[in-house]
This record gives structure tokens, C-alpha cells and sequence, in this order.
């Protein structure tokens, strides 16, 4: 199954890179708002990586549709996860991070599910991601690379878009993205590259055990 060209969204990330260079860092301290309904609550800064994971940068905000298809990634269409009604509280940071050739584009999300929802939502997504061919739907083409890259419940993912760049030639754009589950929380980190540069898997492979860490003291806390 072929993939649509989708020049809007490389536009709208380019765009999303100006305004994250040129608006400062997040004060983590401030909850991170959920975006999805008004009945969702926020999760505390406090459980997202911190400027000591990160080499001293910090995570910004993100508006309400900021890679909205990675909040959590849900590949196939929402119909398939009824995990999703059992969400707590969400939020999600952006992080310019410094790399050896330039930086990147780094989003964090971390989920709280009532019950056995967490678990829920990981046996969903394995379902909708075959290991032989993955999943091609109207964002992109989604593929399990690994199992098991953060614990039993976690999964490394890479999705393919095709772009353009602004005189018209056709790139393909890989995003990396890791969902871990750690208790009632699930964290996805990934790396969206810088404009339309590709993400690295070894980037968000170093980072997401310190994530995951920060993500479990909301096992300790009321969210």
C-alpha cells in the first residue's frame, strides 16, 4: 500500500522548530496540560526528563497538536485501542537536544492509565504492529524494529512518512519512537529529527531508561 505525500506536515514541523529555538525552556515545576479531553488530568512536570538527563536543556510545552499522532502512537486508527478510556492523566514535553552533528528533535509523553489500562494499551499496539510488513495508515508506515528495548512491555518503532521538500522532490522521514511501559504509566519517547532530517534510534534508546525512572515516581505520587 502505497503512502500519501504529506508536504503539510513537514511545513508544520519546520514552523514548530522556530518557534521551539526562539521561546526559551520549560519551568518543569508547572504540570504539563493534557490535551486530549477536559475529564483527562495533567501529569507533574516531575516525571519527564529533566535538564540533568539532557545535558542541561530543558522540555518545552507543546500546543494541542504537536505531534498529536505520537500521543500516545496509535497506529491503525483509535477505534482499536479501548485501553484509551481508561487514561488518567497525560502530558507531553518537546526538547531541542544537542547532538554530535547539530541537535534534534526529542517528544516525550507520559500517560497514566486507570487499572490494567497501561498493559491494555501495549497488547493493543503489538496487535496493530506485525513484525512482517507493519502497519501503513493515513500518517505513515509504522514497524516494530525491536521488542523488549526497555523491559517486557516496550517496543522500539520506526515510521516512514513521505514528504517534500519545498521545490517539490519526494524524501522519505523516519521517525524513531519508543513506548515503554513502567506501572500504571506508559512513556513514549521519540526522535523526530531536526526539519527534515531523520530521527536516531540511539538517541532515544541512551535517554529512555532516566524517562522511565521519572515516570515511575508517579507510582509514588496521586496524579
Amino acid at each position: 500500500m502505497s503512502i500519501m505525500l504529506r508536504p503539510a506536515r513537514g511545513l508544520v514541523r519546520l514552523l514548530a522548530m522556530v518557534l521551539l529555538v526562539s521561546g526559551g525552556a520549560l519551568a518543569l515545576a508547572e504540570p504539563v496540560q493534557a490535551y486530549r479531553r477536559s475529564t483527562v488530568g495533567v501529569v507533574p512536570g516531575s516525571a519527564f526528563l529533566q535538564p540533568e538527563d539532557l545535558g542541561g536543556v530543558a522540555g518545552r510545552q507543546v500546543d494541542d497538536e504537536y505531534a498529536k499522532y505520537l500521543r500516545p502512537p496509535l497506529p491503525g486508527g483509535a477505534a482499536r485501542y479501548r485501553s484509551q478510556a481508561s487514561l488518567r492523566a497525560e502530558g507531553t514535553i518537546v526538547i531541542d537536544y544537542p547532538t554530535a552533528d547539530f541537535h534534534t528533535t526529542l517528544v516525550e509523553h507520559v500517560g497514566t492509565y486507570r487499572g490494567a489500562g497501561a498493559a491494555r494499551y501495549l497488547r493493543e499496539l503489538r496487535r496493530a504492529l506485525p513484525r512482517c510488513g507493519g502497519r501503513t495508515d493515513e500518517v505513515g508506515q509504522w514497524t516494530v524494529v525491536r521488542t523488549g528495548v526497555a523491559g517486557r512491555d516496550s517496543l522500539l518503532i520506526r515510521l516512514r512518512e513521505r514528504w517534500e521538500y519545498p521545490d517539490g522532490q519526494p524524501l522519505t522521514h523516519t521517525t524513531y519512537v519508543i513506548v515503554a511501559r513502567v506501572g500504571r504509566a506508559v512513556v513514549v519517547l521519540a526522535d523526530l529529527g531536526w526539519e527534515y532530517a531523520s530521527g536516531n534510534r540511539a538517541t532515544i534508546q541512551r535517554l529512555i531508561g532516566p524517562a522511565l525512572r521519572r515516570a515511575a515516581t508517579l507510582g509514588r505520587a496521586e496524579v
